[in-house]
C-alpha cells in the first residue's frame, strides 16, 4: 500500500512539474505615455526572452500567431551554452517572421555558446535586426519609434565570471554612445539584464524590455521569485513592469531553463505590451 501511495504522489508530482515547465501563461500590459504620437495607439508588441533551446513543438509559434502582434522583441538567450542547438532556434525564429517583424538582443548564453556568429549569421538571413550596440527607428504608421539594443556584457567576460563592475562599465558606455545618435522623442531599448535599471533611467529611456531573471526560477505564491542570476535571493527585478520617474521596465519571466531544469509556480511567459498615449 505504501509503494502505491508513494506512486502516485511521484505521479502527481511529476504531473506537475511537466505542467509548470510547458503551460505557456500569456502575460499582458497596457503601456501608457503621452510622448507616443497618435498614431502608435494600440501599437501591440510581444516579448519574448529566454528560451534557451527550448522545444514547445509549435504550440509557441501558435501562441504568437493568435496574438498577431505589430513587432516581436527577443532579450537574449535564445540559444543555451550548454545545451546548445542553433538550428532549432532558428527554425522557431523562421516561423515568427512570418508573423511581424523580429528585433533581437543577445543574451549571456549567446556571447558565451562560441556559437553566436553562426546564429547571427542566420537571423540576418531571416532578415531579423540584431540590435547589438545597435541605435535604429522603427517605422509605423507614419511615426517613428527610436530602438536602442545592448549587447550583453558576458561578451566582455568568460564564463567562469561575472564582475559586476565591468557590466555597469560596459552599459553606461553602449547606452551614452547610443544616445548621441537618438533623433526619436520616444524611445525603446532592450537589454538583456534587468539588474541595471539604475543606468537604463540614468539615460531617460521610456520603455525597456528585458529578461535573464527567470522569474526568480522558483516563486512562492502570491509573493516573489527565490533566486535569479546578478540579483541573488529575492531579487527586486525578476517579472513584471517597473516604473521610476520616466523609464518603465519590463522584465519577462523567460520561456526555458538553464542550469536548474525546473520552473516552480513560474510557468512559461510570454509577454504582450499594448502601448497607448492615454
Amino acid at each position: 500500500m505504501k509503494i502505491y501511495i508513494a506512486l502516485f504522489i511521484l505521479s502527481i508530482l511529476v504531473s506537475f512539474l511537466v505542467w509548470q515547465n510547458n503551460d505557456i501563461v500569456i502575460t499582458r500590459y497596457n503601456y501608457i505615455n503621452n510622448k507616443l504620437p497618435e498614431d502608435l495607439n494600440g501599437l501591440k508588441i510581444v516579448h519574448i526572452s529566454d528560451l534557451h533551446n527550448k522545444n514547445f513543438h509549435g504550440k509557441l509559434t501558435r501562441k504568437i500567431k493568435r496574438i498577431n502582434p505589430d513587432i516581436i522583441f527577443i532579450t537574449g538567450d535564445l540559444i543555451d551554452r550548454r545545451k546548445t542547438n542553433v538550428a532549432m532556434a532558428v527554425k522557431f525564429v523562421k516561423e515568427i517572421v512570418t508573423i511581424a517583424p523580429v528585433y533581437y538582443v543577445s543574451g549571456n548564453h549567446e556571447q558565451l555558446s562560441g556559437n553566436y556568429k553562426e546564429l547571427k549569421k542566420e537571423l540576418n538571413n531571416l532578415h531579423v535586426i540584431t540590435m547589438d550596440n545597435f541605435y535604429t527607428k522603427i517605422n509605423y504608421r507614419g511615426s517613428e519609434i527610436g530602438l536602442l539594443g545592448i549587447a550583453d556584457p558576458a561578451i566582455n567576460q568568460n564564463e567562469k565570471t561575472y564582475p559586476i563592475e565591468n557590466n555597469t562599465t560596459h552599459m553606461r558606455n553602449t547606452l551614452h554612445e547610443l544616445t548621441h545618435y537618438i533623433k526619436t522623442d520616444f524611445n525603446i531599448l532592450l537589454s538583456h539584464r534587468p539588474e541595471h535599471f539604475e543606468i537604463y533611467k540614468e539615460f531617460n529611456i521610456d520603455l525597456v524590455f528585458s529578461g535573464h531573471a527567470h522569474g526568480g526560477q522558483i516563486r512562492i505564491p502570491f509573493l516573489k521569485g527565490i533566486l535569479s542570476p546578478n540579483q541573488g535571493f529575492f531579487p527586486k527585478y525578476s517579472e513584471g513592469m517597473h516604473r521610476e520617474g520616466v523609464t518603465s521596465m519590463v522584465v519577462s519571466r523567460g520561456l526555458g531553463n538553464s542550469l536548474f531544469p525546473f520552473r516552480i509556480f513560474n510557468r512559461p511567459e510570454l509577454i504582450v505590451v499594448s502601448q497607448n498615449k492615454e
